[in-house]
């Protein structure tokens, strides 16, 4: 019975309509929908109020896509731009980072600014190969056998593999090391702090100066090596990632570098230098 009024509910709502001509007007819109870009359809299905019905049209599009490349014809020149970009990142991503504005701590500065910019930019670039390898070997196997864009996707994740092990470095790990690093370091400071003696008003001054200069000194080269490293990232790959990815289509966003990271680290220890640092040593003094 339930059933029943529920169909007679539907019935009132659609008037002299059939119920086939409702479902009708439903696939005709659903097929207009997967003839527009995934972006649009997600934005409008985001507009709607439907995160969950986003992702099912992304996904339902993805799935009706007929070719294996958007632009199989331009795929072999996209293809070479993020190679050469690849090789360009490599050998000036982190070269003569820098480090401005540490006035006499920059002779000492500027070698850990290269090396946490360095760090970055590899594990980036190693992000980026190994995410193409990926991406590559699946849209292959999607690819009819014997067609052009078959043997151009094997031929590029051919040469992935060639270059492969030349960007083994980094490691996506590393601004939890990091992190676990600084941790580890305030800890060390605190179990120091437990030895000082507190009567000696100049020894306490001393000891707070140092590690004020410390943890300055510290974020600023984690920021800075930070900043490097995006903006040579970004300068170098983001134009012929996005071309890549516009060539390949339906493929998500290219990777992304870990500089975020590294900068919410710095912003951390700045913090510990102008907030916490302080409030310790008056706490200490008050003693």
């Amino acid at each position: 019975m339930e059933d029943d009024s529920r169909l007679d509910s539907l019935k009132a709502k659609l008037g002299d309509q059939l119920l086939i001509d409702e479902l009708s007007e439903q696939l005709n819109r659903t097929r207009g929908l997967l003839r527009r870009s995934p972006d649009e359809v997600a934005e409008q299905a985001l507009a709607a109020g439907g995160r969950d019905a986003a992702v099912e049209l992304r996904i339902t599009v993805a799935l009706s896509a007929q070719s294996t490349l958007a632009a199989p014809d331009r795929f072999p020149e996209a293809h070479r731009l993020a190679m050469r970009a690849l090789e360009v990142l490599d050998r000036e991503g982190s070269r003569d980072a820098g480090a401005p504005g540490l006035g006499p701590l920059k002779p000492l500065a500027e070698p850990a600014v290269e090396f946490v910019a360095d760090y970055i930019v590899t594990s980036y670039a190693k992000n980026v190969v190994n995410r193409l390898r990926t991406l590559y070997a699946r849209r292959e196997a999607q690819a009819t056998p014997g067609t052009p864009e078959r043997r151009d996707l094997a031929r590029a994740r051919l040469d992935l593999d060639r270059i492969a092990p030349g960007f083994s470095g980094g490691s996506p790990l590393t601004p939890v090391l990091a992190a676990g690093a600084s941790v580890s370091a305030l800890a060390s400071v605190f179990q120091f702090l437990g030895a000082v003696d507190f009567g000696n008003r100049r020894l306490l001054a001393t000891t707070a100066a140092v590690l004020f200069v410390v943890f300055f000194l510290l974020a600023g080269i984690l920021l800075r090596g930070a900043a490097v490293a995006r903006r040579r990232s970004a300068l170098t790959m983001q134009g012929p990632l996005a071309a890549l990815w516009e060539t390949i289509g339906n493929a998500g966003d290219p990777p992304r570098d870990d500089s975020e990271d590294f900068a919410r680290i710095s912003i951390g220890l700045t913090a510990l230098v102008w907030v916490v640092g302080p409030a310790v040593l008056a706490l200490f003094l008050l003693l």
